[in-house]
C-alpha cells in the first residue's frame, strides 16, 4: 500500500507503452528479406495494466539467437526499469531526477508475468537481413553495458518507448523511414494521448488528476508525426509503415496473448470529494448559521491550494523532469495561499483582487490551450476559491468603511 501511494506522487515517469493491432493497408515492399538463420528479432507491446505504472502499457524488444543457451538464448530487452524501493524512489522524486535503466529477462517470464495479470501481448517480426539484425542486437548489448545503462527519464523525450523509436534512427541513420501517423493539421497535444487518454478509459481518476495537475504546460504542445511516437498506439503504426532502405521493417502484427483485463465503470471519487469540499466551503459562506464552517473551509481551502502550489513551484524552479516546469497552475494555487491568512484584513482584501486576477489568467490559458487544467475535477473548487477570495474582499472593504 505504501509502496503505490508513493507511485501515485512519481507523477510522471509512466509515460510507456500500449498497442492496437491494425491491418497494413500500405503499398509498401512486404516480401521478406535475406534472414540469418539464427537471429530472430521483433517488437512486442504489451496493453495497459491495473497497477497505476502499467496505465500506458509498455514496449520492448525480443532477441531470439539459436547460438545462445540457456537464459540469453529468448531475451526480452526492456527500456524503463527503476528502483522499486520506496525510499529511493521517494528521494528520487523529490530530487526531480529519475533514473531508469535497460534491464533483460527471459521471453517465459515476460509470458507468465502478462499471463498471470491478463495483459494482452502483441509482436510485430522485423523484416531485416542478418546483418541489420546483428547492428540492433550489438547496438542493445553495448546499452547494456554499465556505462550505458542508466539514463534520465524524460517523459515525452525519453522514455521506454521513444527509446526504441531513437534506436532505429541511430543505427540505420536517415535510412529508416518512420510511418507517417498524424495529420498535417493534426493538433493532438501531449496531454491529449497520456492522461486525458488512458487514465479516463481506465477510470484511474485519481491518477489523472495528479497528473493533469503536476504535468505542466509542454504536455499541451501539440506533437509533430514522430513526437506522437511517445505513444505506444502511435509507434506501433509507425513501425507498421515504416522502411529501411524503401523496404518494410515489420511485419503483420500477431497476437501472444490475449488481453482479457476490462475497466469496469466506477465513481469519479475525486470529483465527488472536491464537489462535497466545495458546496461545504459555498454553504458556509453563504449562510449566516455555518459562518464558522465557512472561517475554517476558507482557512483548509487556501492551505490546501497554498501547499499544492508551493510543490508546483518547487519542481517548475528545480533543474528537474521538463514535463514539471512551467506549471501555470501556480496561478491559481498560489504559494501564497498559505500565509495569507495570518495577514491583516486590508493586506487580504488587496491580495484577494490580484488572486481573482490570476485565476481569471489561468481560465485563459485553459480556453486557449496554453495549459489545460482539469476543468471537471477542480471547476466547484475554483469557484469555492472565489467565493472564498470574495469573502476576504468584503471584510477588508467593511473595515475600511
Amino acid at each position: 500500500m505504501a509502496k503505490n501511494i508513493i507511485v501515485l506522487f512519481l507523477l510522471p515517469f509512466v509515460i510507456c507503452c500500449s498497442a492496437f493491432a491494425q491491418n497494413d493497408t500500405g503499398s509498401l515492399h512486404t516480401s521478406v528479406v535475406p534472414d540469418s538463420p539464427h537471429l530472430r528479432i521483433s517488437i512486442i507491446s504489451g496493453s495497459p495494466g491495473t497497477d497505476i505504472m502499467e496505465t500506458f502499457g509498455h514496449i520492448c524488444i525480443r532477441v531470439t539467437d539459436s547460438t545462445v543457451s540457456d537464459r540469453g538464448r529468448d531475451l526480452i530487452y526492456n527500456y524503463g526499469f527503476y528502483d522499486e524501493r520506496v525510499i529511493s524512489a521517494f528521494r528520487q522524486w523529490m530530487d526531480g531526477r529519475v533514473i531508469v535503466f535497460i534491464e533483460t529477462i527471459t521471453y517465459d517470464q515476460l509470458i507468465g508475468e502478462y499471463t498471470d495479470k491478463g495483459r494482452g501481448l502483441y509482436e510485430q517480426v522485423l523484416l531485416l537481413d542478418g546483418s541489420k539484425k546483428k547492428k540492433i542486437q550489438d547496438f542493445l548489448k553495448n546499452n547494456m553495458r554499465r556505462e550505458n545503462r542508466y539514463y534520465e527519464y524524460d517523459t515525452y523525450y525519453d522514455n521506454c518507448t521513444t527509446r526504441v523509436r531513437d534506436l532505429f534512427e541511430k543505427v540505420f541513420g536517415n535510412n529508416f523511414v518512420p510511418g507517417q501517423i498524424l495529420p498535417a493539421k493534426s493538433r493532438l497535444t501531449f496531454r491529449d494521448v497520456s492522461m486525458n487518454k488512458y487514465c479516463v478509459e481506465q477510470h484511474k481518476y485519481l491518477f489523472g488528476l495528479v497528473m493533469n495537475l503536476f504535468y505542466a504546460s509542454r504536455a499541451d504542445r501539440v506533437m509533430s508525426s514522430r513526437e506522437a511516437m511517445v505513444d505506444p498506439v502511435y509507434l506501433s503504426d509507425a513501425m507498421r509503415l515504416a522502411t529501411i532502405d524503401g523496404k518494410k521493417v515489420c511485419a503483420d502484427k500477431t497476437t501472444l496473448l490475449e488481453n482479457k483485463l476490462t475497466w469496469p465503470s466506477t465513481v469519479n471519487g475525486p470529483f465527488l470529494i472536491i464537489l462535497i469540499i466545495s458546496i461545504i466551503t459555498i454553504a458556509g459562506l453563504l449562510v449566516p448559521r455555518l459562518q464558522m464552517v465557512g472561517k475554517v473551509m476558507s482557512f483548509l481551502l487556501l492551505t490546501g491550494t497554498g501547499v499544492l502550489g508551493c510543490y508546483m513551484l518547487y519542481f517548475w524552479l528545480k533543474d528537474c523532469e521538463p514535463a514539471w516546469k512551467d506549471n501555470f497552475n501556480v496561478f491559481w494555487a498560489l504559494p501564497t495561499n498559505l500565509i495569507i491568512p495570518y495577514f491583516s484584513k486590508k493586506i487580504k482584501a488587496k491580495y484577494a483582487i490580484v488572486a481573482m486576477c490570476l485565476m481569471g489568467v489561468s481560465l485563459v490559458l485553459h480556453v486557449f490551450r496554453v495549459q489545460e487544467m482539469p476543468l471537471f475535477e477542480i471547476g466547484s473548487l475554483l469557484l469555492a476559491l472565489l467565493f472564498v477570495y470574495g469573502r476576504l474582499y468584503r471584510a477588508g472593504a467593511t473595515m475600511r468603511e
